[in-house]
């Protein structure tokens, strides 16, 4: 398998929102993202984790603490992508989450913060 250096004009001019980036695949995505010449914005809940994904990012990256399960966070988020940005060219979505549970539990138990991570 070969490893491609990443195209530094790719997404010049291209505005990205990778949700759950502060760390695994969605900060990665970001840093290649940022390398391509994209402007980063990434989105997660615990604010000490996004400072160092910014800084690790670099190339004026910037987080904006929220959940994607609340429609509230979700409308602040997208508000201020267009006063910033103007609009929003990438979307990466890859915020998530985990726990243990019964199999039909997760298929077919309550509704709540899993369903909303998943539709919204």
């Amino acid at each position: 398998m070969t490893t491609q250096k990443p195209h530094a004009t790719k997404h010049e001019g291209k505005v990205a929102l990778i949700t759950g980036g502060s760390s695994g695949i969605g900060l990665a995505t970001a840093q290649r993202l940022a390398l391509e010449g994209a402007t980063v914005i990434i989105t997660g809940r615990r604010q000490p984790e996004l400072d160092g994904a910014v800084r690790k990012i670099g190339r004026d990256a910037t987080a904006i603490r929220g959940d994607i399960a609340s429609l509230e966070d979700l409308d602040r988020l997208f508000s201020t992508i267009k006063v910033r940005h103007g609009r929003l060219d990438i979307l990466f979505a890859n915020a998530g989450t985990g726990e243990f549970m019964p199999l039909g539990m997760a298929l077919f138990g309550k509704p709540g913060r899993k369903r909303n991570l998943r539709v919204r």
